[in-house]
């Protein structure tokens, strides 16, 4: 049979398809393993941007490849000296811009190099308060000139020049006028500085800025010089005089001298220089105050006092105080072993400031004293000075001079204290100015109680003349020791008061009497004296006396004994300081005030300058604006590398501040 293989074939085929319709829902099919989406993709469109710097800069990237519609941030950065223009490919005038990519991109940083100036050398020509002055600016710029931008902290600035709109090279030149005298190093000078800021503009929209700093210094003052010593030693001048004469290359004590560092400095080859005579005075007429002072020899090894030195002078000179030789007019330059207390005034009425000094002498055994002398200025005449011993006052430890009798000219008070003093015998302690330097002894200017002879015994080692009531009259203003109180030699004269501290109260006739006197308060363990200052602290119209004050008294008071020596010293002599600040009622009773009027003004520890700096005595205190912020201090002269304290007015009463 030719089909039964057919046949077959099909029976098969019919019987297969007959079982696949039977019941499957226990039958489980597995896809594929591999299944492909046979889904089309979409299509991505892809452009190229092109980012690129100019000369003078660089960008945040080179760009690259990204889908459409991809942004990108861009930034360009110029190097220094150059600044950002603009883009080539871009409309934004934004140094940042953002891209959002449409199309291939190609875009550069376009840079150029910013106006380009030279300012003055520095350090700065010295600007003085209220006067007008200029500085050139030089200026170059491919771009072309378009403006210039002006900022200072303390001054007024304007531009008196500049270059015309579009110019590429010129200067500017710049007024500039201090108003206020700021960030100034008291320590070291009264002169301060400022910051200007300066920017200039091209016509290409190009800037570039700076600061340049100018040094700037008060107005000038020019002293009336026949006025008290007292109301003369008020001066801008704070410097701390150790450090003066260390920059001067004159002491070794401002270095760590403590510590055994010493530099060589000093003239007489020893560790350091002690400084009680300091004054200050316009010696040249520029308006400045000069410091004029007298080191004193001293030694590691107490060799206090052995060797007369020289007289110093620092010329305030371009905001610096400079040491400048003293020509003494072809006489050997003077020297004096302890000038105590150096005080100003024009002695001999030709308008130029003199000074006075009153010489200790030897401050160690045997004692021996030396003569007062006067320092006279002929600086603005030849550029020298000149120097005449005071043949009537040796050994005094204090001086003060006015014009006691009202008659133009100006006298003097120190006590000679040596046995050799010329006035020993005599009851006055004041000097007469007859002129050309002649200051004989004023007799019968103190008027001693029932004759005895009072001055002789009295201690003084600080003294003042000035009207301290406001009446008219000159007061005199004394203290010593205030443990003499006990000596018997003063019991025995002037009702025992040799070393109180005491106001003689001046009279039309310029005469001083023992029953015409105040005395001032006592203060335990602090008996000596150091400084007086006079000065109405409250504007109540009342002059208030401030009494600086160090350690020394006796061990018992009051003592019966008339031998007190033995026991001076023993409550830390010249240890520690304090501030005592006293009133007068209507009946000129000086009364202290001290603790309602100052807080923390004592410090009692012996004087351990090494250990313990803040310890140590005043040898000048000022009452005085410190900053010149319209503010009272009391603060004490850096003078003998002392610590600074200071206490600020608050309107009722004086604080201790830190600066």
């Amino acid at each position: 049979m030719k089909n039964l293989p057919i046949y077959i074939s099909l029976l098969l085929l019919l019987t297969c398809a007959k079982d696949s319709t039977e019941d499957t829902s226990s039958v489980y099919v597995a896809p594929p393993s591999n299944t492909t989406n046979t889904t089309p993709s979409t299509t991505v469109t892809q452009y190229t941007i092109t980012v690129s710097a100019g000369e003078g800069g660089s960008v945040s990237t080179a760009g690259g490849t990204y889908n459409d519609g991809t942004q990108l941030s861009i930034t360009a950065t110029p190097n220094e000296g150059y600044g950002f223009i603009r883009w080539n490919g871009s409309d934004s005038s934004s140094s940042t811009i953002s891209v959002t990519l449409t199309a291939n991109t190609t875009i550069e940083g376009i840079f150029g190099l910013v106006p380009q100036f030279t300012l003055p050398e520095t350090p700065s020509k010295m600007f003085t308060k209220g006067v007008g002055d200029t500085l050139s600016i030089g200026f170059s710029h491919v771009g072309g000139y378009k403006s210039t931008s002006l900022s200072a902290l303390y001054g007024t600035l304007s531009i008196v020049s500049e270059p015309s709109e579009g110019d590429i090279e010129g200067n500017i030149v710049i007024e500039y006028t201090v108003n206020t005298v700021e960030n100034v190093d008291w320590s070291t000078t009264i002169a301060g500085t400022d910051d200007i800021g300066i920017s200039i503009a091209g016509n290409d929209d190009l800037e570039n800025s700076s600061t340049y700093q100018v040094r700037t210094q008060p107005e000038p003052i020019y002293k009336d010089y026949l006025k008290s010593s007292h109301d003369l030693f008020a001066t801008r001048n704070k410097a701390d005089v150790n450090l003066v004469r260390y920059l001067n290359q004159r002491d070794n004590r401002y270095v760590d001298w403590c510590n055994g560092i010493y530099e060589g400095f000093n003239q007489n080859g020893q560790s350091f220089d002690e400084l009680d005579g300091v004054a200050y005075a316009d010696i040249n007429n520029d308006g400045y105050d000069d410091i004029f002072i007298h080191p004193t020899y001293q030694d590691l090894s107490g060799g206090f006092t052995l060797i007369p030195v020289e007289y110093e002078l620092y010329l305030y000179e371009n905001g610096s105080y400079v040491f400048t030789e003293i020509n003494w007019g072809g006489i050997d330059s003077p020297k004096v072993h302890l000038a105590r207390k150096i005080i100003v005034g024009d002695y001999d009425n030709d308008g130029d400031p003199d000074f006075y000094s009153a010489n200790l002498g030897l401050d160690i055994p045997p004692y021996s004293g030396e003569f007062n002398s006067f320092i006279i200025n002929n600086y603005n005449i030849d550029g020298t000075l000149g120097y005449k011993v005071h043949e009537f006052a040796n050994g005094a430890h204090e001086a003060s001079s006015a014009d006691v009798d009202n008659d133009g000219d100006l006298d003097v008070f120190s006590k000679g204290s040596r046995d050799n003093s010329p006035q020993n015998g005599y009851t006055s302690k004041f000097f007469e100015n007859k002129g050309a330097f002649n200051f004989p002894i004023w007799t019968d200017r103190m008027q001693p109680e029932n004759g005895d002879n009072f001055w002789y015994w009295n201690s003084t080692y600080q003294s003042e003349l000035v009207d301290v009531d406001q009446d008219g009259y000159i007061d005199l203003l004394v203290m010593g020791h205030e443990w003499d109180y006990y000596y018997d030699s003063c019991q025995d004269n002037a009702d025992g008061n040799c070393g109180r501290g005491k106001i003689y109260w001046g009279d039309e006739d310029a005469k001083f009497s023992e029953d015409r006197k105040s005395l001032i308060p006592i203060v335990r363990n602090f008996g000596t004296s150091t400084d007086f200052d006079i000065i109405d602290l409250d504007g109540d119209g009342i002059n208030e006396i401030i009494v600086s004050r160090t350690g020394g008294d006796i061990d018992s008071f009051p003592i019966e004994s008339s031998n007190v020596n033995d026991n001076i010293g023993t409550s830390n002599f010249y240890g520690g300081h304090y501030i005592q600040i006293n009133k007068l009622d209507s009946d000129r009773n000086i009364i202290d005030f001290s603790d309602q009027l100052i807080e923390s003004n004592y410090d009692d520890s012996p004087n351990l300058y090494c250990s313990n700096p803040e310890t140590g005595w005043f040898i000048q205190t000022r009452v005085e604006d410190y900053e010149g912020d319209g503010t009272l201090n009391i603060f004490n002269s850096l003078v003998s590398h002392k610590v600074q304290h200071i206490w600020e007015w608050n309107g009722s009463k004086f604080l201790k501040v830190t600066y």
